[in-house]
């Protein structure tokens, strides 16, 4: 055998030595975990090695309903309905009285807002609220099991809270609102006095309860007056848009259509087209800006009353137009 076949059979035969020698002591081969040791761990996928929601129970995660990384609130199961209605009615009860219906307490902070409680955020099965509910003052005496049907109901009161903490029933969802709750007639004998001085159903207004998708885009339309058919035109804060008539130093008079108005300058197109720019100083010259909305405004401020009922009287009616 050849000097260099014999070195590498030499060292062949010593890393055997080796590995056997390893095993006979109670070593452990590479990749294998060794005997009474747990195997370790993998992280699972996601940041922080939480890949659901976070904040929910284990057995919770992926649950129908919950909201993926969502927060407790959200993700915890909710209990039986009979459970719930009957928290409800023990904590209108005992509890509303202090905490308010909405559970947001009271604004001078004598009764904490239970919306943004820590106890009761914290909370999982009535545990910390029972124990907050027994060191009440004044005492307050529970069974444990109304204890819990109130924390479940406060629970659930928390499961329908919108985004960014805001209170529940922000946004509600599947409500359809009904404005058509006035008195067609009334509305017609009201449009009779205030509004027809300046508007027809057989002229301006024709047809227009067909021209809007629904009555409250009619009703936002002519109470704050955004549409041409109502008086609208204004272009800006400063009447760009409207009527003008600037009165110069020297008493002349110049009128036309206001472009932009401020302390330092008046732009004014005249009525030949023409644009004609002027400085302005201490309020000199003077503009006038006709208002082509102010009787309008002024009808509006007239409907004010505590059930608004003018105003939807007249959206009843003017529905009527098709």
């Amino acid at each position: 055998m050849h000097a260099h076949s014999r070195l590498i059979a030499a060292v062949v035969i010593a890393g055997a030595a080796m590995t056997g020698l390893g095993l006979a002591q109670g070593g452990t081969p590479p990749g294998q975990t060794p005997a009474g040791q747990p195997a370790p761990q993998t992280p699972p996928p996601g940041r922080g090695g939480d890949p659901g929601q976070r904040g929910a129970d284990p057995g919770q995660r992926g649950a129908p309903g919950g909201r993926r990384g969502g927060f407790t609130q959200f993700t915890r199961p909710l209990a039986s309905p009979d459970v719930l209605a009957r928290g409800k009615s023990l904590y209108d009860t005992n509890c509303a009285s202090c905490h308010a219906v909405d559970l947001r307490g009271t604004v001078d902070g004598k009764n904490p807002n239970l919306l943004r409680s820590g106890t009761a955020l914290n909370d999982k099965q009535g545990e910390l609220i029972g124990a907050a509910i027994g060191k009440h003052r004044p005492p307050i005496t529970l069974v444990t099991t109304d204890s819990v049907a109130i924390a479940e109901h406060i629970h659930f009161i928390h499961s329908t809270m919108g985004g960014q903490g805001s209170p529940p029933g922000r946004n509600p969802t599947n409500v359809e609102l009904n404005i058509l709750v006035g008195d067609a007639a009334a509305g017609q004998a009201y449009f009779a006095t205030a509004c027809s001085t300046c508007h027809s159903v057989t002229g301006d207004l024709k047809g227009i309860g067909a021209k809007y998708p629904d009555p409250r885009a009619l009703q936002n339309a002519w109470v704050a007056g955004s549409s041409g058919r109502f008086g609208g035109g204004g272009r800006g804060g400063d009447g760009g848009g409207n009527p003008a008539t600037v009165t110069m130093a020297d008493g002349s008079k110049l009128t036309g259509t206001l472009v932009r108005k401020d302390d330092w300058l008046v732009v004014l197109t005249l009525p030949d087209g023409t644009r004609r720019s002027m400085a302005r100083s201490n309020g000199v010259p003077k503009v006038d800006v006709t208002d082509p909305q102010a009787a309008h405004k002024k009808m509006v401020l007239e409907l004010d009353d505590p059930a608004n009922k003018r105003m939807h009287d007249v959206t009843a009616y003017l529905w009527t137009i098709k």
